[in-house]
């Protein structure tokens, strides 16, 4: 049996009515008929940390079935429970939320208290998939690969004792993106609020103006296919 995963990113909420217009359009991008079994957010839920955003958003998702959000670097971590994030069963499959943030810093970091989570987290499920904000992987831009998560070996030793991760799920990057990690699909969502421009010395580095898109995760036991859309 398939399992479905819409998979969005940085919506960097802010109060206003147009980013949240834009979280909105990529929530109802799919028909009812094509409704995933969850969504996942890999973190920038907001843009400051601000209670407001996090009110905003619990507004948005609202109804829209099992979900999970990890923070981002632009996020107030408290807002996501303590510990910060947990787990989502979806029949065989297990999601498994990561905190990588670190205080002050737009890169991210698996600390070991973490990954003793994750991997507690992951015992008895056949297929797991991982998602947190950074992403391990370098994209070939120059601006945005310095703020990555750093020493990705932990990760890398995270996955092989765990054994059954099927994917690794980020965001950051307001870009799509997909790359393999420690023998594993590495897959990033666009932004919702912006999209990376292609030139590293481009400023705006953003373009606001590009449509918010999302991917959207098809599991099959551990075989994943991914597409990407945009909300035009």
């Amino acid at each position: 049996m398939s399992l479905t995963v819409l998979h969005l990113s940085d919506p960097h909420l802010d109060g206003s009515p147009e980013r949240a217009a834009r979280l909105r359009a990529v929530l109802d991008l799919l028909p009812g008929s094509r409704r995933p079994d969850a969504v996942l957010v890999t973190g920038d839920v907001a843009d400051t940390g601000d209670a407001g955003a996090y009110a905003q958003f619990r507004e948005a998702m609202d109804g829209r079935g099992p979900w999970l959000a990890v923070p981002g670097n632009h996020d107030d971590p408290a807002r996501f429970g303590t510990p910060p994030v947990g787990s989502l069963d979806l029949g065989a499959l297990r999601l498994i939320g990561l905190d990588v943030t670190v205080p002050g810093e737009d890169s991210g970091e698996l600390r070991p208290d973490v990954a003793d989570r994750a991997a507690a987290e992951a015992e008895g499920a056949a297929v797991t998939v991982l998602a947190f904000h950074q992403p391990p992987i370098a994209l070939g831009h120059g601006y945005i690969d310095q703020m990555g998560l750093r020493e990705p070996e932990a990760l890398a030793d995270l996955i092989d004792r765990i054994g059954t991760v099927a994917a690794v799920l980020c965001g950051h990057a307001h870009t799509a993106a997909a790359g393999t990690f420690a023998g594993v699909p590495v897959l990033l969502a666009p932004g919702i609020v912006s999209s990376l421009r292609t030139d590293p010395g481009h400023r705006p580095l953003t373009n606001r103006e590009h449509p918010p898109g999302a991917a959207l995760h098809r599991f099959d036991g551990a075989a994943v296919t991914t597409s990407f859309h945009y909300a035009c």
